[in-house]
């Protein structure tokens, strides 16, 4: 079925809204005029606000000549944007005098543009409703009826948020492992991803990585605005006191996430924990409600698991049809160096030093020999991370191969 060029987008905040789907499409190599009344066109390009007029600025700030403008002008790599265009629509049980022509030619917009190559979103505020007569005209994946996520907010970490994107490192070597979740997600079947690796291969690295695609809008139009969550057993648990507060955080959550099904991800780490698999009977006994609305497909959600909680996943057939896996292998030391000089600048940023390259492959070859019982990549940007924090501390600029020598005599792993 053909995604409708005409997008609906209810908005709580309409800054941050307008400037992610302009961010997504500039990355898309396309360029945003935004409609308003007021200003009529501006051009957003390459970073740069054109505003644009003509000998009578009227037929830009009408919104009948405005929609007659973008149907009869052919752009390519170009979207638009109409900002509160609800008051010309009308409502469900509001109307007004030219109302049926406005419909009329959002309506054409719809059907023009199926050969087209722009797209257009509508920007309302979050009560608004469509016209039962457009309602089919419209794709609504930014517009869940109810947008409030107070208990995700609460419990849970919003990976796609901009400030967390900024501290994170960023995510080498993973293109495949992304691509490949980015493909479950998108299947209409079987479409929650399950990462199963050793602890420190790079599970949670590869989800940040598919936050930033999110976030940018490298993804497939079908996952364009979503939000991902990330959402751990800890924090549901943490601060209950008493019985049943567990079972009305997850459930609660649940119902949030139901709501919002259009337009959320949820990341659970550690899956089988949270699902109760294997787990004794009792309060984490009650997440059996997560599991029918899974099987419903109403919880979209990547998992994060170890091989033993995958094994303990198995032994639930109607839960583990629910997912599918992706086996994250340990990096070579060959992969950890290069994924080691691709973070080495964030991880100079933060601790505000130099890292030498030697440094960093001597973090490859102790960790390799003196901590055995643990992973690539991960023990190795560990031991960069604390030898890094160790100079800070004591007021040492650059990260030398002896630095992480000694941090793996002060780790006690030494032989």
């Amino acid at each position: 079925m053909q995604t409708s060029p005409l997008f609906l987008v209810r908005y709580e905040d309409h800054s941050r809204e307008l400037n992610r789907i302009i961010q997504a499409e500039q990355h898309q190599g396309r360029a945003t005029m935004v409609w308003n009344q007021v200003q009529g066109f501006t051009l957003y390009h390459d970073s740069k606000i054109y505003p644009l007029s003509e000998k009578n600025d009227s037929v830009f700030k009408n919104p009948k000549d405005a929609v007659r403008f973008i149907i009869n002008r052919v752009q390519t790599k170009v979207v638009y944007i109409l900002e509160d265009f609800h008051h010309f629509l009308g409502d469900k049980n509001a109307v007004h005098a030219d109302v049926g022509e406005i419909r009329a030619l959002i309506k054409e917009i719809a059907r023009s543009f199926y050969e087209r190559e722009e797209k257009v979103y509508l920007f309302v505020p979050p009560s608004y409703e469509l016209p039962d007569e457009l309602v089919s005209f419209f794709d609504l994946t930014y517009a869940a009826e109810k947008n409030k996520t107070e208990f995700l907010q609460k419990y849970g970490t919003l990976l796609t948020e901009k400030k967390y994107l900024e501290k994170s490192k960023p995510v080498i070597g993973a293109e495949n492992q992304i691509e490949r979740v980015v493909q479950i997600l998108s299947q209409m079947e079987t479409n929650n991803p399950l990462l199963v690796g050793n602890p420190g291969v790079g599970k949670t690295a590869i989800v940040e990585g598919f936050a930033r695609a999110l976030h940018t809008g490298d993804v497939p139009l079908g996952l364009h605005g979503k939000l991902l969550y990330l959402v751990s057993l800890n924090t549901l648990v943490a601060g209950t006191k008493y019985r049943g507060d567990f079972e009305q955080r997850l459930e609660g959550l649940i119902k949030e996430v139901q709501e919002n099904k259009n337009r959320i991800i949820v990341f659970i780490d550690e899956i089988h924990t949270l699902l109760g698999v294997g787990a004794a009977e009792g309060a984490i006994g009650a997440v059996d409600s997560l599991k029918p609305v899974l099987a419903r497909g109403e919880f979209p959600c990547i998992g994060a698991t170890t091989f033993d909680g995958a094994k303990l996943m198995l032994k639930d057939p109607a839960l583990s049809r629910r997912f599918k896996k992706i086996q994250i292998k340990e990096a070579t030391p060959e992969e950890t160096f290069i994924i080691l000089k691709g973070i080495s600048k964030s991880l100079e940023t933060h601790h505000k030093l130099t890292i030498e390259d030697r440094a960093l492959m001597a973090a490859v070859y102790l960790s390799e020999d003196h901590i055995p019982d643990e992973y690539f990549p991960g023990k190795a940007i560990a031991l960069v991370d604390a030898a890094a924090a160790y100079c800070s501390m004591k007021k040492i600029d650059t990260v030398r191969e002896s630095d992480i020598a000694m941090e793996v005599e002060r780790m006690g792993v030494m032989s």
